[in-house]
């Protein structure tokens, strides 16, 4: 069983190839926390298993007149109690800006057909997986401080787009706590 995140996009009808010439002309140029926010159930203790629910989504920040291309990559997770599947445990939501610049010097090829497409795609795809390690690592840390043990949030995969179905629930097991 696959136990990677998914993030489902319409990329059908997209040219990968030349969807990959045109993300080298936008160069990553940083990646910051823009806003976070955590929340827990205080008298709930860590269960012995927990069913989390991932969501991810973009906004584009800018028009492509400006010298920077910002977007902000807002996540989420909800932790559910795996015997009670309905019992919210704990949620963390955070929102990491991703800022490009263009490079001119990359010359874009006229046989790109679908140029929206290609752009949906840049400003999607290219930075929730620039982003995805920073907010694995978010999630990792702050469930940490809220008195569980670390969750690890799945790596990425980026499948193609089906006909819309409730979100995922997955169940990860918990590691035990040891004493000293």
């Amino acid at each position: 069983m696959n136990k990677n995140a998914l993030l489902a996009v319409d990329i059908e009808n997209l040219d990968m190839e030349a969807a990959a010439r045109l993300a080298q002309r936008f160069v990553l140029q940083e990646i910051f926390l823009v806003d976070a926010k955590i929340s827990r159930d205080p008298l709930i203790t860590s269960p012995e298993a927990l069913s989390l629910e991932h969501k991810c989504s973009t906004d584009n920040l800018s028009s492509p007149n400006k010298e920077k291309y910002l977007v902000f990559c807002n996540f989420r997770v909800a932790a559910f109690d795996g015997k009670e599947p309905g019992k919210l445990i704990m949620k963390i939501e955070a929102s990491f800006c991703t800022s490009y610049v263009e490079n001119p010097d990359i010359q874009i090829p006229d046989d790109i057909a679908s140029v929206l497409t290609h752009v949906k795609y840049l400003m999607t795809i290219n930075p929730i997986s620039h982003a995805w390690p920073y907010w694995r690592e978010f999630v990792q840390n702050m469930s940490a401080r809220m008195g569980f043990p670390a969750l690890t949030v799945p790596l990425l995969e980026i499948v193609p787009k089906k006909a819309k179905s409730p979100p995922v629930k997955k169940k990860s097991a918990r590691r035990k706590k040891v004493s000293t």
